[in-house]
């Protein structure tokens, strides 16, 4: 490997849902290592915070205001992107939210359904589709990124068709991989276990009296952080990975592994499946 394949130099980035959390984590990494970034997110004022400051540090960033759930707003995003850079190196699709929908799936409506799957996937259909064809045309390769969760590989109850859509995102990546790798086009996911960001505050769901307990629900220690995200995006983005697609990296701090056991407090190899009742029958 080389230094240079670390680099996004010359590289044109667009980044859903960029205005704060892991989106603007990841077009803030992306711009840090020299690409442009088209930083989109259905919050203009957000979305200019995150350009400007950008810009302020040296890098080239242009403020989008689209609602990826419209095919109109997603069309209107990428006539004026591909009009002025002709084409995209690096598509992130971050968008994607359970809406506070929590409830058991037999009282949710079709109505539910249909938001969810907008948010959750419908916006990376028409992303990839509004930007994908321009790196097609322009021949070089290019890679196209989508944030999945965690809760795409394990059961997430009262959140089902979250869940299910979560997980047909990891279908759709290995399909359209295939599909593009004759381009030279690597289609990749990242799943997060929850991460502390604007939209979630893992914290502040959390009980006062469980706070001090949190280092040992994670076999890492703690929640996530949105560069830890961003770290994943970069090397899925520039030359480190030329030969992976098709597949997810899990930035979940070892939570999926874990399967369920959580760390004792104060121990550091006595584990339990029930966290919050120390003394149980499922403690060893």
């Amino acid at each position: 490997m080389k230094p240079e394949d670390l680099s996004l130099a010359g590289q044109k980035a667009l980044v859903t849902g960029a205005g704060a959390g892991i989106g603007a984590a990841i077009a803030e990494a992306f711009a840090n290592f020299g690409a442009w970034v088209g930083v989109l997110d259905r919050n203009g004022a957000a979305a200019e915070r995150v350009a400007s400051s950008i810009r302020e540090s040296g890098g080239q960033a242009l403020a989008l205001t689209a609602d990826v759930t419209r095919q109109d707003d997603v069309a209107e995003a990428a006539e004026r992107v591909l009009s002025e850079q002709g084409s995209v190196d690096v598509l992130v699709n971050n968008v994607g939210d359970f809406l506070q929908q929590v409830k058991p799936f037999l009282q949710t409506e079709e109505d539910d359904w249909q938001a969810l799957y907008d948010v959750n996937l419908g916006q990376i259909f028409r992303c990839v589709k509004a930007f994908v064809p321009s790196m097609i045309e322009a021949g070089r390769g290019g890679s196209v990124i989508t944030i999945s969760s965690i809760e795409a590989y394990r059961a997430i109850p009262t959140c089902a068709v979250y869940g299910a859509f979560k997980t047909a995102i990891g279908g759709f990546v290995r399909s359209l991989a295939i599909e593009l790798a004759p381009y030279g086009i690597r289609v990749n996911a990242i799943a997060p276990e929850t991460t502390e960001t604007e939209q979630v505050v893992p914290n502040a769901f959390t009980k006062p009296e469980h706070r001090g307990q949190v280092e040992y629900w994670n076999p890492l220690g703690r929640w996530g952080r949105p560069d830890d995200i961003a770290g994943a995006a970069l090397f899925l983005a520039t030359g480190l990975s030329p030969w992976v697609t098709g597949t997810t990296i899990h930035v979940d701090g070892g939570a999926l592994a874990a399967a369920g056991w959580y760390r004792l407090p104060g121990e550091k190899q006595r584990w339990t499946l029930a966290p919050v009742i120390r003394e149980s029958g499922f403690t060893y």
